[in-house]
């Protein structure tokens, strides 16, 4: 006969691979109704690189 404390066990077990189902249900859906909105940058991020003077390597 179980005792207890296994019967908590099984039920933590139970309940944590539901939510992890559930979670993993929300984030597929949340995905989805994203809108991806992809914008160019105003300056060209190789303006940056070349004006950046490195030092040096020893």
């Amino acid at each position: 006969m179980m005792d207890l404390s296994s019967v908590l066990d099984a039920g933590l077990t139970v309940a944590g691979a539901i939510a992890v189902l559930l979670m993993g249900l929300w984030m597929l859906s949340s995905e989805s109704s994203t809108v991806s909105t992809s914008q160019q940058p105003a300056v060209p991020m190789r303006a940056y690189s070349d004006n950046v003077q490195l030092p040096k390597a020893a």
